[in-house]
């Protein structure tokens, strides 16, 4: 590797300098979200009181209302305790509203008198009555939203998929994004910009048309749309609220309407992708050594290895694209029309998916945008303007240019 910063008259100074800097701003954040991790708050404590009375704006402990309430919120809690403390599960201790066969709803003696008949009809335990002494698994109340289970309030299987959202899919998404962002500054600010090993030759081959890069801003900016706005509604509350609950609130109604105006072009754009690319993305046996040597990514020399129009890196972006896309895609319509072909738990399923694929993949893409853009001298151009340094080509993809240029000498010897 090179220790100068000046390559062929070009200084790289600026772009070590804003990895540097980019790399302590990334860490700390890193450090910051770590800390969150390991910070012991729970998730199962209500944040909210209900019910609690008010007395020169402040709640008070003695209103019978404010007891009920932490009664309420307490037996809520203890849905959502492990399951090998609380029910509704075999290993748990039975609760003392369950019934058995043969148990009244009252202890007392029936008195003889009028009426004596229905208060007997009322008190036996009967297959009418017994529903409502069991250990329910979920709470319905009445809803006025226009979808079947819209007044479901508690399930005991939602606290795996509360762990899921909250902790796995939240944390690990803040980890990768903030991770592989820090990874990629640190690697800016020590290795430097990649350079055109032999400079630029002043000659140019065309590598993509303009339908092709048409194409690929139209779904880049539809993924960038809808991954700041899946941001927004993801870690609002944490990154946003900080700075008022005016900006969170204008923020998340953007986010919100946004989140399903940026899925069309992103579908079509994907579709077109793998209609043109998935031929030329498909796996070959120079995958392989280009993977071996990372793409020559840590070499300044020109002997990188070879590949056609795409390398292996390119088909590691465009598989995770389409398919990872795809599943975004069908996940996503799911949420956007709830219980219209799932039930609750089918749902539940679609956002944890949702969720954590939508982390990894714009921590995939960062990097992905980080080799397009400040970390490889000439690649923007591909996409910019469809024609790149003929010296850029032969070091990065000699087969293809071996290939067009083959082609072009073919086609003026015929001509």
């Amino acid at each position: 590797m090179k220790s100068e910063v000046k390559i062929h008259g070009r200084d790289f100074t600026g772009y070590r300098i804003g990895g540097a800097i980019a790399a302590v701003v990334l860490g700390i954040l890193l450090i910051w979200q770590i800390w969150l991790l390991f910070d012991g708050d729970s998730r199962t404590i209500p944040e909210v009181r209900w019910g609690a009375a008010l007395i020169n704006g402040e709640a008070t402990q003695d209103d019978p209302s404010s007891i009920l309430a932490d009664e309420v919120l307490r037996a809520r809690t203890q849905l959502q305790d492990e399951r090998f403390r609380s029910g509704p599960s075999p290993a748990g201790d039975m609760s003392p509203l369950a019934s058995g066969s043969g148990q009244w709803l009252t202890e007392a003696p029936v008195e003889d008198g009028y009426g004596i008949k229905l208060t007997e009809s009322w008190a036996r335990l009967d297959s009418d009555t017994a529903p409502l002494l069991r250990v329910s698994e979920r709470v319905v109340g009445i809803s006025s939203l226009p979808y079947s289970g819209s007044a479901l309030f508690e399930r005991p299987m939602a606290r795996d998929w509360r762990l899921g959202i909250a902790n796995v899919a939240t944390h690990l998404g803040a980890l990768a994004i903030l991770g592989f962002s820090f990874l990629l500054a640190l690697v800016l600010a020590l290795r430097g910009r990649v350079p055109i090993a032999k400079g630029r030759s002043g000659k140019t081959v065309k590598r993509f048309g303009f339908l092709e890069r048409a194409n690929h801003w139209m779904t880049a900016s539809g993924f960038i749309g809808l991954a700041l706005t899946g941001l927004v509604l993801a870690y609002g509350d944490t990154v946003i609220r900080p700075f008022g609950e005016p900006l969170l609130g204008d923020l998340g109604w953007l986010a919100t309407w946004g989140h399903v105006l940026f899925f069309p072009p992103f579908t079509l754009g994907i579709l077109f992708m793998i209609v043109r690319w998935t031929w030329g993305n498909l796996p070959s046996r120079h995958d392989g050594r280009w993977l071996a040597k990372a793409g020559g990514f840590f070499s300044d020399g020109s002997d990188n290895p070879p590949a056609r129009k795409f390398n292996a890196g390119q088909k590691i972006i465009f598989w995770a694209a389409t398919l990872g896309g795809v599943v975004m895609v069908v996940s996503g319509v799911t949420l956007m029309f709830p219980f219209y072909w799932l039930d609750i738990q089918g749902m539940s399923w679609a956002m944890l998916i949702h969720a954590l694929l939508a982390v990894l993949l714009i921590a995939l893409f960062i990097g992905h945008i980080y080799i397009g853009t400040v970390g490889m001298q000439g690649a923007i151009e591909a996409m910019w303007n469809g024609r790149v340094d003929r010296n850029w080509a032969e070091e990065h993809h000699e087969l293809w240019l071996a290939e067009i240029e083959g082609r072009s000498a073919q086609e003026k010897g015929s001509g």
